[in-house]
């Protein structure tokens, strides 16, 4: 067991960034149609390649082991069963050289066989089964010609150009998509061959077969942000004669994750009515649509919370799992819901009568339901990175260890409470405190800022700070994604920095009156747009020795025309667009009180951060240099807007290292 003697005695060693290396994350989950074997893919960092592995396992749920079923070096994803449940299929992308590049596998429940299906270029994925068996439907990146495009010519060298005639022409994660669309693809496995069904500039996702029969149905969405058919629209066609057709061609707003009920007749998906532009705060509840009769029905009217994972914290990404699911022929339609920090698993028929399955302090990030009411889960909580879970009537029953080297390791348990922030708020907050910590001493603060909203969910980084002497304090302050209600969540817009960052002073106010923060060793950080805020309060106040700002926002006037959301996030949240209020976005810009900022400043960037621009950081950088502050700027090279999520492990473990050094340079630890 791994122990460190103090003063306090022994006590096992907490967690350092170095820790990274030997985490293990259940991603995909999968239960298959009678409810008795589980698919699922498991994460691990891959040393030699500076990156990660992903692997299938099968197991029976009345098992004690899973079954791997991938083998060498690669990443495994989109696993998907077919409809009587006898095969699996993944999408494979192998890392090894002397093997095909990417390649959809179907493995055989009955014998143990496998079939590959080589796939050139761009991987598949998105996978979903056919009810007839011999198909798979999926998703590629695909080049799109241009009419207006010339064509090579004879002894003329060929420019090197990008033409750009739509917005999003580039998206965090995935770069420069400017001439790539997202098209659906069939697989016709007797044949082994790939057909196209989309062929249009516009991304197409999240398709499924109905249960009967040859249709399609899936989500359009345009990269146009200010029309309807930017914030995504439900197609539908019949394979392999029709052309793809609007589902609901009077719908206003937004569709996501349609899945076909029984018979066919009906569609559920999650959505909202409000018109584009929309940004990123409007809540996605669920819908059902009557196929025939082409209108919808909210399912669950006056449901004041968001549909999916909105939680945030290192160990997956965040802002995900925005889906429902339908088992054909089960009279429940499933999805997670997102309630005051945590993420819950509920049901819901399509008379609207809702129950919750699984909840409590703890997130719930994947979960896949079979017909007989049995469902598989993903869970997490602030001790596990997350393990896989099965319910079945009501009793949970836990399949996986998947970290079990944690148990010899200190971890801070999260301390839930809620402060009052006047105006009649309150606001949910929590705090990690040191090893071996003693009320009567003083200790180090850093304050984590939000992004989007602080969750239940296991947070390497934190744990790591905590273990280095800090108290570690995040509140979910007025403007969190979701969670709380959506009056909350968009209260904040047009008031950035308003009663956001007065909610966050009081949270601090409210911790030194417990006297054990030393209030002259305080340090603030946050990302994205606890960067902006994070920013904005080092040019509001003085009172902390040190900052950190990651991938933050410092100019909402460059933001519109430079961030992959920018066009439709801006107006929404600073109340306006540059050209109708330039004084007003200024105003809720942090770089314009660069003059009052006097804190010692870390900025930390990624350079192909397509969500909050390199051009972000470099600005504040410049001004703060030119005015002789203290600040610094450190650009991870190759990495974007998710680097703390999914970065490559190095560069993840050098981020934690320059963060907790700088607030060891300025704050000291714990002594």
């Amino acid at each position: 067991m791994n122990t460190e003697n103090n003063k306090y005695g022994s006590v096992r060693r907490g967690l350092i960034p170095e820790d990274l290396m030997k985490f293990s994350w259940a991603d995909e989950l999968v239960i298959s149609p009678n409810g008795r074997m589980v698919a699922y893919t498991v994460k691990e960092p891959h040393a030699e390649s500076n990156g990660y592995i992903a692997r299938v396992y099968l197991r029976n749920v009345s098992s004690a082991e899973g079954k791997c079923l991938t083998f060498g070096v690669g990443i495994a994803s989109s696993i998907a069963w077919s409809k009587d449940g006898s095969r699996l299929a993944y999408s494979w992308r192998s890392l090894d050289t002397d093997s095909f590049d990417s390649a959809v596998h179907i493995y055989s429940v009955d014998t143990g066989d496998e079939e590959v299906f080589s796939v050139d270029g761009e991987s598949l994925s998105g996978l979903d089964w056919s009810s007839g068996g011999d198909k798979l439907v999926g998703v590629r990146w695909t080049d799109m010609d241009h009419p207006d495009e010339r064509a090579a010519r004879s002894g003329i060298p060929q420019p090197t150009i990008k033409v750009v005639r739509r917005l999003r022409y580039k998206q965090d994660g995935v770069g420069w998509v400017h001439d790539r669309f997202l098209q659906i693809w069939i697989l016709e496995l007797n044949s082994g061959n790939l057909r196209q069904i989309t062929n249009s500039e516009c991304d197409y996702v999240e398709p499924k077969w109905s249960n009967k029969g040859e249709k399609l149905a899936f989500i359009g969405v345009a990269r146009e942000q200010n029309i309807e058919l930017g914030q995504g629209q439900i197609f539908v066609c019949d394979y392999p004669d029709s052309s793809p057709y609007r589902l609901l061609p009077d719908w206003v707003g937004a569709c996501h994750s349609p899945v076909w009920g029984e018979d066919d007749k009906y569609i559920a998906f999650a959505g909202h009515t409000h018109p584009a532009p929309t940004n990123r705060r409007i809540f996605m509840v669920p819908y059902l649509v009557d196929v025939e009769q082409q209108t919808a029905r909210e399912l669950s009217p006056g449901l004041d919370q968001e549909v999916g994972n909105y939680g945030v914290a290192d160990q997956r990404p965040s802002l995900t799992n925005v889906t429902l699911k339908w088992p054909n022929g089960d009279p429940w339609i499933y999805f997670l819901l997102t309630e005051q920090g945590a993420t819950n698993l509920y049901r819901i028929d399509t008379k609207g009568n809702k129950e919750s399955l699984i909840s409590g302090e703890q997130v719930v990030f994947e979960y896949s339901p079979a017909i007989d009411g049995k469902v598989a889960y993903g869970l997490a909580n602030p001790s596990s990175p997350g393990d896989i879970y099965m319910w079945d009537q009501g009793k949970s029953t836990c399949l996986t260890d998947l970290n079990p080297w944690l148990r010899d390791h200190w971890l801070a348990t999260p301390e839930t409470y809620w402060f009052d922030a006047g105006q009649g708020e309150k606001v949910h907050a929590w705090l990690m405190k040191p090893p071996g910590f003693d009320e009567n001493r003083k200790y180090p603060l850093i304050s984590y800022v939000h992004c989007s909203m602080f969750s239940w969910d296991f947070n390497h980084e934190f744990q790591s700070l905590a273990n280095s002497g800090y108290l570690v304090a995040y509140f979910n302050v007025i403007g969190t994604t979701a969670g709380y209600g959506q009056a909350w969540t968009v209260a904040s817009e047009g008031d950035q920095g308003g009663r956001d960052y007065e909610q966050t002073m009081i949270g601090v106010d409210e911790l030194i009156a417990r006297g054990y923060v030393d209030e002259k060793r305080m340090g603030v950080t946050g990302g994205s747009c606890g960067g902006f805020m994070t920013n904005w309060i080092i040019g509001h106040t003085d009172r902390f020795a040190a900052a950190v700002a990651q991938r933050s926002i410092v100019n909402n006037i460059s933001f519109f025309g430079t961030s992959d959301i920018g066009p439709e996030c801006t107006g929404n949240e600073t109340g306006d667009d540059p050209w109708g209020n330039l004084e007003q976005v200024w105003s809720q810009s942090p770089v314009a009180y660069a003059e009052d900022m006097h804190t010692p400043l870390l900025i930390v960037h990624s350079d192909e951060d397509h969500r909050c621009p390199l051009e972000q950081a470099e600005q504040l950088f410049a001004v703060l240099r030119w005015m002789g502050r203290e600040v610094e700027l450190v650009i991870f090279e190759g990495e974007n807007h998710g680097l703390s999520r999914g970065g490559r492990p190095g560069n993840r473990i050098e981020r934690l290292r320059r963060i907790s050094g700088w607030f060891d340079k300025h704050l000291g630890r714990s002594r």
